[in-house]
């Protein structure tokens, strides 16, 4: 679940980056490219997480029985 809403807040938070670059005009180009570069390459951090804390999750309960 973590990850689909992860992916649609990274969806939602880069469309708002490129309206806001079409309504500003081309000044605003750069920093909201560095942003969206930043928001995707958080989404990615955290499905990478999410996914490691999953399997550590799956290991330690092998472990225990």
């Amino acid at each position: 679940m973590a990850n689909a809403i992860t992916f649609i807040g990274c969806g939602v938070i880069t469309l708002l980056l490129v309206m806001s670059i079409m309504l500003a005009g081309p000044h605003l180009l750069l920093p909201a490219t560095f942003m969206i570069v930043v928001v995707l390459v958080g989404g990615l951090c955290v499905y990478i997480a999410s996914g490691m804390i999953k399997r550590r999750a799956e290991i330690m309960k092998d472990w225990d029985a």
